[in-house]
């Protein structure tokens, strides 16, 4: 068993539960300093199944071990409402006899990147055909009719968002002649692209971060920013409207305030002006992710979703522009995701469909010059990609790391200090963000330093 101190549980766990009823479980444990704080969810292979959610505490000092209670999740995502879980538990009774525990006693015990989850519960015999059956068998085998004991062990694996990607860069696009031939022999739109400096994981801000628990960031980070944020927009924003969260959450991601995007362009040669814009090292190649936006859409598009109790996803969506001028210029397009390691999850669906979604194009640091040289003359550069004085002056001294003296983007930074009122003890003043291009959100490998962690952390 092990002892909160080691800490070892912190980071996002996912596992699968095999059998008749195969599931995925996902696993979001964080360290507020008072304690562990998560959810875990558990969402099944089956579409007609429910899914279910478990707020997850421990105390400091605790052992990892606690009794959990049972939320009833749509199978996309999202709470269910009573009317949902009542029809769920009638169709579950009427297909299995038994019903999921109410509660649930759960252990935790981890090895380096293996967490195993111990459960057990009661199930109750539901009142249909099935549980009716199964209680008339017990009085003729003279057993009591009681509610059934249901347990299990699932193995988890971390999901790592650290680290070098594995995805294997394309022989065929080595040169950026080769890129830029074959970029502008493909039809617009049908591939998103993504630019990072070194090819380090495809992973989201939020997730580089200490932070780990989705949950609390949406009901609470975002809470408190939205007043910041509505402040400087023109057009009246409401929180729970989809499109318009997409918007604040943009506007966040462009002013490096750590969320579950992912910055992508329609352009191959936006792309790559961030892929080389600060590019210094002569031994590493800059790499452009090429996402196939038309497949994975056709497949896994959704037009409403829910982004932290829902099944592992990661959705391909356009923000509105509202109140982020860089958005036209950069050709922007977003996704969203609720796992760590995003070409992990990638590379399983492309296993199960048979189809190749992700791919990525690493290019010689030594292209450097002529790169920037041509993308300057298609009119690629700081200034046009960040309208105003702070793209002015960025385009002006391309060192200076662009937006560092924005009001906004001051503002923004003092809201990553008072993120933490909410939640903890009292906390240091907030450090300076990590990323040098921290006004876009590119070169995310940073990211952890953008939240000053709980002094009971340090």
């Amino acid at each position: 068993m092990m002892a909160f101190a080691e800490g070892r549980m912190i980071g996002q766990w996912i596992g699968r539960v095999e059998g008749e009823l195969p599931a995925t479980l996902r696993v979001e444990i964080e360290d507020r300093g008072f304690g562990l704080v998560g959810r875990a969810y558990l969402f099944y292979d089956r579409a007609d199944l429910p899914g279910f959610l478990f707020d997850i505490n421990f105390a400091k000092g605790e052992t990892l071990r606690t009794k959990v209670v049972t939320i009833y999740l749509r199978p996309a995502g999202g709470v269910m409402t009573v009317e949902e879980r009542q029809a769920a538990e009638a169709y579950i009774a009427a297909n299995f006899g038994s019903g999921m525990p109410s509660e649930i006693d759960v252990e935790f015990t981890s090895s380096g990147s293996d967490l195993t989850v111990t459960w057990s519960g009661i199930a109750p015999v539901l009142s249909d055909t099935a549980g009716v059956a199964k209680r008339v068998w017990r009085l003729i085998q003279k057993a009591p009719v009681a509610d059934e004991r249901q347990q299990g062990i699932i193995p988890m694996k971390l999901s790592d968002p650290k680290g070098v990607s594995a995805l294997t860069p394309r022989t065929d696009l080595t040169s950026w002649d080769q890129f830029r031939h074959w970029a502008t022999g493909q039809y617009p739109r049908n591939f998103i692209f993504r630019g990072q400096r070194q090819p380090f994981k495809l992973t989201s801000s939020f997730h580089r971060t200490w932070r780990k628990n989705l949950s609390l960031w949406i009901n609470q980070d975002i809470e408190l920013l939205f007043g910041a944020v509505a402040e400087h927009l023109k057009y009246p924003l409401q929180l729970g409207n989809l499109q318009h969260n997409a918007a604040i959450w943009s506007i966040l991601q462009h002013h490096g305030y750590p969320t579950p995007m992912l910055d992508w362009s329609y352009s191959p040669f936006v792309a790559a002006y961030f892929a080389f814009q600060e590019a210094n090292d002569a031994n590493v190649s800059p790499r452009i992710f090429i996402f196939d936006r038309v497949a994975w859409t056709n497949r896994y598009g959704k037009a409403g979703f829910t982004v932290d109790a829902a099944p592992n996803q990661l959705v391909v969506i356009e923000t509105m522009p509202t109140g982020n001028p860089r958005h036209a210029p950069q050709q922007a397009i977003s996704t969203v995701t609720n796992v760590a390691d995003v070409e992990a999850f990638v590379r399983a669906r492309e296993e199960a469909d048979g189809v190749t979604y992700l791919t990525a194009c690493d290019l010689p640091f030594q292209s450097r010059p002529q790169i920037m040289r041509e993308l300057e003359l298609m009119g690629i550069t700081y200034g046009s990609l960040f309208p105003g004085l702070d793209g002015i002056w960025g385009h002006a001294a391309p060192d200076s790391g662009g937006l560092g003296g924005s009001s906004f983007a001051a503002v923004i930074r003092l809201i990553r200090v008072a993120a933490f009122s909410l939640v903890g003890d009292s906390h240091e003043s907030a450090r300076q963000p990590g990323l040098k291009r921290r006004n876009h959100g590119y070169a995310s490998e940073n990211a952890q330093n953008l939240w000053p962690r709980p002094k009971a952390l340090r």
